[in-house]
């Protein structure tokens, strides 16, 4: 008796596809994948980041209130937010070919600028909230 052998058969596309994730859950999975190639791709988020703790240890030590936690989490917030778009402004950069005009290059430049500025703001209220608690310490 002779023994036939069958070739594997192509699941069905209904049966190897994942079950849906629910909607929340698939922004959540997406936001996680897109702070990892932002780590992974430029080194400045990643010192925005170590930077970010630097700053939460030295709240930690100075026992700030928590208005001033508040503020200090938004400012880093808004600085890892302001280069992530940089980040998209780059690799959407990328996509547009060689153009005979320097739109794509201002829009960088703009993009730059505004990380820029969102850091300067930060590092003045950072400093402002750490001076405050240092003038006090060395005042007593």
């Amino acid at each position: 008796m002779a023994t036939v052998l069958k070739p594997p058969q192509q699941p069905h596309a209904e049966t190897s596809e994942r079950p849906r994730r629910s909607a929340w859950r698939q922004r959540l999975v997406e936001a996680e994948r897109g702070v990892t190639l932002g780590l992974r791709g430029d080194s400045t988020l990643f010192v925005h980041l170590f930077v970010g703790c630097v700053i939460l240890i030295s709240a930690v030590v100075l026992s700030l209130s928590i208005t001033e936690w508040a503020l200090l989490i938004l400012a880093l917030a808004v600085v890892i937010s302001a280069e992530m778009f940089n980040k998209v402004m780059i690799e959407l950069g990328r996509l547009i070919p060689g153009s005979s005009d320097d739109s794509p290059h201002n829009c960088l430049k703009i993009a730059t600028a505004a990380v820029f500025v969102t850091m300067s703001g930060t590092m003045l209220a950072v400093g402002l909230i750490f001076a405050r608690h240092l003038w006090l310490m060395f005042q007593a």
